[in-house]
Formats: structure tokens, C-alpha cells, sequence
């Protein structure tokens, strides 16, 4: 069964070993328990961050006060890669919040390590590398949003974390992500009430059931749509 890290780990060459060893060679550490917040909106930002281990979640707030996580950051992952690019030299300020989900290590790399890293050509393809996996991620994102249904979206939420090693009653997967309608709800930028709803109308549908609380995806459904 994944663990959490490995279902939020960041591309393959963020996570080379000698890149690694590298990075930590030019960064502080700082451990973060879980639930503890390394970024509120309106927080200065000093260094890039590296995921050395653990997960991150990144998130805002709407005006009505609905939450949107943007995405979960896993260990290889870089985060606040921008900041050094302005040409005044001027501090950015954080818009978002970036919480530990569990037990997580970063690596923070300052200016001027961010600078002397930049000669080296592995180091600049894992960063562009993590900015553009970004990018693609949030374009997904809004592809979605654009063009399916909240039901066709939570589908697709749900068959991404099945965990096709557990079966369970000859017909039903276990999920690799223990899902709450709380989190569900932030994930997707609607209310918990929402969620709530269309869950059970999965339900109805065979889609999904729920044991002791834990949501299972039906293995027909799975094999149809979900590869």
C-alpha cells in the first residue's frame, strides 16, 4: 500500500541522491510537527524550500471564506522557487498557506546558496522540472473545473488514490489517502455539506461504499474508468 509520501513524492529527478546530497550540503533544516504552519499569507519569504520528507499542503482561502487546496507536496519537491528572480532584490510575501501534514523536513536553501546552486546544471533541471510539474498540475486543475462536472471531477479524485493492491470482498479497493468530506471539500473548492450530497448519489450509483467511515471505490468502476 503507498504511504502518503510516496502519493504526493515529487518527479524522480528531484529525488536523485547526489541532488540531494547537494542541496542539503547548501540549506538549513527546519522540522515541522504535524499541522504546523511554514507559510501564512503576508509572511516574508527567505528561502526556497526543498520537501526533504514528510507533506506539504498549500492553500488559500476565498472571500467567503471557502478553501482551496492548490496542491500536496511530498518529499523531492521544491516550493517558493521564485522568489529570488526579482530584480530589485526586493522580499516576497507569501500568499498562501503551507502547513505540514504530517512530520515533514525542509530544506531552505538562502539567496545566496540559491545563486551558487544555479551554476550547477542539475540542480537548475530539477528546479524546472518542479515548476513545471506545477504548472501542469494547476493546469489540470483548471481544465477541470472548466469543463467537468463536480461529480466527474470527485470520480477522478477518488480513482486517483485507489490503492489497487487492496481488494476488499472481491470488489471493492481501499483508497491510499484517507479521505475526510473536509478534505475532500478543500481539494475541490466546495463545502463539506456539497461533498456530503454527491457522495451519497455515488453511493446510490455503486461507485462507492463506505466502511467504518472509509471510503472504498468499486473495482467495476475501477477497471472502466479509472486506468
Amino acid at each position: 500500500m503507498k504511504n502518503s509520501q510516496e502519493m504526493w513524492a515529487g518527479p524522480v529527478r528531484c529525488n536523485d541522491k547526489k541532488l540531494r546530497q547537494l542541496i542539503r550540503e547548501n540549506s538549513i533544516v527546519r522540522k515541522l510537527r504535524t499541522g504546523e504552519y511554514y507559510l501564512s499569507p503576508g509572511n516574508p519569504i527567505y528561502y526556497v524550500a526543498y520537501v526533504a520528507s514528510g507533506v506539504t499542503s498549500h492553500y488559500m482561502f476565498s472571500a467567503n471564506g471557502r478553501e482551496k487546496v492548490l496542491y500536496r507536496l511530498g518529499t523531492g519537491w521544491f516550493f517558493s522557487e521564485g522568489i529570488f528572480y526579482n530584480e530589485n532584490g526586493s522580499i516576497e510575501v507569501a500568499t498562501r498557506y503551507a502547513i505540514a501534514e504530517e512530520e515533514t523536513t525542509l530544506w531552505l536553501i538562502d539567496r545566496e546558496h540559491f545563486v551558487k546552486l544555479l551554476e550547477n546544471r542539475q540542480f537548475v533541471e530539477a528546479i524546472l522540472h518542479s515548476t513545471v510539474e506545477k504548472c501542469t498540475i494547476l493546469r489540470y486543475e483548471i481544465e477541470s473545473l472548466t469543463f467537468d462536472s463536480t461529480s466527474d471531477r470527485l470520480k477522478k479524485l477518488l480513482l486517483s488514490c485507489v490503492d489497487s493492491g487492496r481488494l476488499n470482498d472481491g470488489g471493492w479497493y481501499d483508497l491510499c489517502v484517507a479521505w475526510t468530506h473536509q478534505s475532500i471539500a478543500a481539494v475541490m473548492g466546495i463545502n463539506r455539506v456539497t461533498v456530503s450530497r454527491f457522495i451519497t448519489e455515488l453511493k446510490s450509483e455503486g461507485f462507492l461504499r463506505t466502511v467504518n467511515g472509509s471510503i472504498q471505490i468499486s473495482k467495476t468502476y475501477f477497471d472502466l474508468l479509472g486506468e
